[in-house]
């Protein structure tokens, strides 16, 4: 027996296994929300509503196999986990879709070297922004304008064929294309046109010493599923563009001034709907205090939905900031809070709708705010 043992201990010192990572994070904390002022009358305001909630915690098994050569191969795969009710809602009953469902948030296999690899799956794609914009879930639980520039783009990408480049290609590291031959939930049904809804976009990076940018495209063709909070909703098939850069300057370790414009575009495909045209600015701030702390604010603002006729949706602008700060206790654990208000005019309802943030959907006029407070842990 013992020499069988020894025998089994030499050969897993000599075998070649893959490695297997367990990673995560741990995101809670409790929210005050209201939204006031609505056009139709204090009738359609939102009162304040206190909430335990959960900030985008997950749960991610990573595997990694090296095959000689400065090849590797590697798959991961996430859970969105919402630990404020244990399911796919949120406190409020509102849909997470980022969360309650095996491989709801990043999912993917691939393999590559140390410029490119290819990746095949669920991948984040549209709204990852790098140090640019990191406030959010990640930093402070929720800011007032990353939804502002998202809300049309497919962000994290379904049924995706992507190409990274890696560390091997310098300062533009995390440029990427990708394509999705078919979306989930968007094919067209039989007698309505293309049966080939699809997604294809790229990000180009370049981050180099103090200098960030970023700039990402995407296009969606013959698709019918709009996205939530668009003005106008579709109703037939169209093809949406989105499109976002970013310029930020890293003015000292650990702090970063960004500017950023986007664009959305919906164009239906009928010949006779008109479509429509967004568009929007934002600045942010992320200042190392020091002793752990990080102070955060944000800026941002949507145009007037502008028609294909070149008519103006009255009263269709949005504006919205926020404030926060974060108290690093250890490289893993951090108290944070924020204070955030959207301004809408009497025809926009924009909220930050991500990850199931808002208990309701407001109505047209009505000003969100939001005050919350909350512990992360990154393991």
């Amino acid at each position: 027996m013992k020499k069988t043992l020894i025998a089994l201990a030499a050969l897993a010192a000599t075998a070649s296994f893959a490695q297997v990572t367990l990673s995560g994070r741990v995101s809670e904390g409790v929210s005050s929300i209201s939204s006031t002022g609505a056009a139709a009358g204090a009738g359609s305001d939102l009162s304040a509503r206190t909430l335990v909630q959960d900030f985008s915690s997950r749960l991610r098994i990573g595997v990694n196999e090296d095959l000689g050569g400065g090849m590797r191969a590697f798959a991961a795969y996430e859970f969105g986990l919402n630990f404020d009710t244990g399911t796919g809602n949120t406190q409020a009953g509102t849909a997470n879709s980022a969360a309650g469902f095996n491989g709801s948030r990043e999912s993917h296999i691939g393999i590559g070297n140390s410029l490119l690899e290819v990746r095949v799956g669920r991948q984040n794609v549209f709204w990852t922004q790098g140090d640019l914009v990191e406030q959010g879930a990640n930093k402070i639980g929720k800011d007032a304008i990353s939804d502002m520039y998202t809300r049309q783009a497919n962000v994290r990408q379904n049924n995706a064929i992507l190409l990274n480049l890696n560390s091997g290609a310098g300062g533009f590291a995390g440029s990427q294309i990708y394509w999705a031959p078919e979306v989930a939930n968007e094919t067209q049904p039989v007698g309505t046109g293309s049966a080939n809804a699809a997604t294809w976009g790229f990000k180009a990076n370049y981050d180099m010493g103090a200098i960030h940018f970023m700039g990402d495209y995407q296009k969606r063709t013959s698709i019918a599923a709009d996205a939530a909070g668009v003005i106008p909703a579709a109703n037939t098939v169209f093809d949406a563009t989105s499109m976002k850069v970013g310029l930020g300057y890293r003015y000292a370790p650990g702090s970063i001034v960004a500017a950023h414009y986007f664009e959305q575009k919906k164009e239906f495909t009928d010949g006779v709907t008109n479509g429509s045209k967004q568009n929007g600015w934002a600045v942010n701030i992320g200042h190392n205090i020091g002793n752990g702390y990080t102070a955060y604010a944000s800026y941002g603002s949507l145009g007037n939905v502008n028609g294909t006729t070149g008519a103006d949706t009255v009263d269709s602008a949005s504006t919205g900031w926020n404030i926060g700060g974060r108290k690093d206790l250890s490289k893993r654990t951090a108290l944070f809070a924020s204070y955030g208000r959207i301004s809408n005019g009497a025809g926009a309802n924009f909220a930050p709708t991500g990850g199931g943030f808002m208990p309701a959907t407001i109505a047209a006029g009505s000003n969100p705010t939001w005050t919350l407070v909350g512990v992360q842990h990154n393991f």
